[in-house]
């Protein structure tokens, strides 16, 4: 809530918030001191995948090569701690206790939220940003209505798996408290609209319609490829629709066919991409001030301030060239495969988690920028997602392996 409640008219710049950077390190030196004294566990888990680390190494090595050394370095550091403590949430937490801890805390921001929009709304309303353009838009206690709209896809994935889940741990512990789980969602839900986030709004749509696939690739293969098929077909069907109807689509949404400027912004990154491919600019060394010498070029270009490349890919492929980029694909490849293969190796909701987080990182970033993020909760779920499902699903197929030898010595003695 800090930036919200000392953001003035005259000075709207994100950088001029003293406290937040301040919070952020003090969370970094208490997880380091939570990871070196619980070094061994966290080493057991930080070498399950190597890619990751590569891609933070990249990010700090791009210093050799960046146009803006010093904040290339801070932010670098940064991402080290923030990658930290992913990892940390995936040593101390199961992929269930981690649900649960998100309910809590998409709860709180839910309900903060309401409280500043309707009570307090010189806060919690979309005002002055961005010269009145999005005013009366809901952002909560969120400095941004798209922001919000991002978090509350996260939130919606994370009630919605808790209200279908109907493990005997949950029917024990929590089955009489599902309706508080389905308010979540529909608040979630109710927040999303407010925020008047398109994009935000069209990913909830997708999200919630594709976890019934999700769920259909747990049944055996005779059942799978159907489903599978049926949803190519549903999807191939719509997507002819939507070409051939993309203007009055657009206007629908109020947005244009080059989705709103995008196309521009990412035509000129593309001409400055191509005259250093390979590694970059460095790391968050792209869209800064009119002192450095690439931002200067694209808003004078573009003629307007334009804070981000409004795409996850291209934003990683300006900063960190096409190494970086590959190295993150092979990462999120990698990830959804484990996906998979974990949810087809349990039944519970958890193992919906994964995929589920990892198609809304992929759709939002399509329009919108929250990869490789310091400080970002989207990146912090990234690592322990991944982290989570590599330590989770050895120890699935080591229960598993237990059960199969239980068997076979119980048949022996029959």
């Amino acid at each position: 809530m800090i930036p919200i409640l000392i953001e003035k008219e005259d000075s709207v710049d994100a950088s001029q918030d003293p406290y937040t950077p301040i919070l952020f390190m003090g969370v970094y030196v208490v997880t380091l001191f939570l990871v070196i004294k619980n070094r061994k566990s966290f080493l057991y888990v930080a070498q399950k995948d190597i890619w990751i680390w590569l891609l933070v190494g990249i990010a700090l090595a791009s210093v050799l090569w960046t146009v803006a050394p010093d904040l290339t370095l801070r932010r670098g550091v940064l991402l080290l701690g923030t990658t930290g403590f992913g990892v940390y949430l995936a040593t101390r937490y199961t992929m269930r206790e981690q649900l649960e801890l998100l309910a809590w805390m998409f709860g709180l921001i839910i309900l903060l939220s309401f409280v500043f929009a309707i009570a307090l709304p010189s806060y919690g309303l979309m005002t002055f940003q961005e010269e009145g353009a999005h005013a009366g838009a809901w952002r909560g206690v969120i400095a941004h209505k798209n922001h919000l709209g991002r978090l509350m896809n996260v939130s919606t994935i994370v009630f919605l798996l808790l209200c279908v889940d109907n493990s005997l741990y949950q029917q024990k512990s929590q089955q009489k408290y599902k309706w508080i789980l389905w308010v979540g969602f529909v608040l979630s839900a109710i927040l999303i609209i407010l925020s008047t986030s398109k994009t935000a709004f069209v990913v909830f749509l997708s999200l919630t319609t594709i976890l019934q696939l999700y769920k259909a690739l747990r049944g055996n293969y005779n059942q799978v490829i159907p489903s599978v098929l049926t949803v190519i077909l549903l999807v191939g069907s719509i997507a002819i629709l939507l070409l051939d109807n993309l203007p009055v689509i657009a206007t629908a949404l109020g947005r244009d066919l080059t989705l709103t400027g995008r196309t521009d912004i990412w035509g000129v990154m593309f001409e400055l991409i191509w005259e250093r491919p390979l590694l970059g600019y460095g790391f968050n060394a792209v869209w800064q001030s009119w002192d450095n010498e690439v931002t200067a070029y694209l808003w004078r270009t573009l003629e307007w301030q334009c804070p981000y490349g409004h795409n996850g890919f291209m934003d990683l492929l300006a900063e960190l060239g096409i190494v970086g980029l590959i190295v993150f694909c092979i990462s999120y490849v990698t990830a959804c495969i484990r996906g998979v293969m974990w949810l087809r190796a349990t039944k519970v909701v958890e193992g919906l988690w994964p995929l589920m987080y990892l198609t809304f990182l992929f759709l939002s970033n399509v329009t919108e920028s929250t990869l490789v993020a310091t400080n970002s909760i989207f990146w912090i779920l990234y690592i322990s997602i991944i982290f989570s499902t590599a330590v989770e699903y050895e120890q699935a197929k080591k229960y598993n392996y237990y059960l199969s030898v239980m068997a076979d010595e119980e048949g022996r003695i029959n």
